[in-house]
């Protein structure tokens, strides 16, 4: 897929981001995180945004022009910039408001007008009516999916690759 070449440079600003923060990492916040994420009922790994890129190729195959996307884990939101140009609409829902945060300072004004940024936890929320796909590319999910997320489609990522379900039960 050929991104705009403002979209490219956003991706590379977040992609910077990244590194930096993973090279800042402060450990004195650990008592905050922990406290955060047990507070918001997350278990495991699933506070912590890693881009799980080699699914964004495989994920978007997967998804039409039509398609209204919730992306449960959304991070940083690269894969939403990147889905904004394949699909109707992204519901772009990061819980780590930190996160959310520091990705919409750097995309800014860059935001595609068919992605919708939310701040919590996508396990807890009602699903937008018009919402077709759930993707969720996060290997590390510990959380079983929503009964009422399973009248869409479903694309989510495990070790051994990208899956998709409509209405029967999926791996956890």
């Amino acid at each position: 897929m050929e991104l705009s070449y403002e979209t490219e440079e956003i991706i590379k600003r977040l992609e910077r981001s990244f590194r930096r923060m993973l090279k800042n990492v402060n450990y004195s916040d650990h008592k905050e995180c922990s406290s955060f994420q047990h507070e918001h009922g997350m278990k495991g790994w699933e506070i912590f945004y890693v881009p799980e890129d080699m699914f964004y190729d495989p994920c978007l195959e997967k998804l039409s022009r039509d398609d209204v996307v919730f992306d449960v884990g959304a991070g940083d939101m690269r894969f939403d910039l990147i889905m904004a140009g394949t699909v109707r609409k992204v519901y772009a829902v990061e819980i780590n408001p930190t996160i959310t945060a520091r990705a919409l300072n750097i995309i800014g004004y860059g935001l595609p007008t068919n992605v919708i940024a939310m701040c919590g936890n996508a396990f807890e929320m009602e699903l937008p009516g018009d919402v077709t796909v759930v993707t969720c590319l996060m290997i590390h999910r510990q959380h079983e999916f929503p009964e009422s997320w399973k009248r869409c489609r479903i694309i989510y990522a495990m070790h051994d690759g990208v899956k998709e379900c409509g209405k029967e039960e999926v791996e956890v």
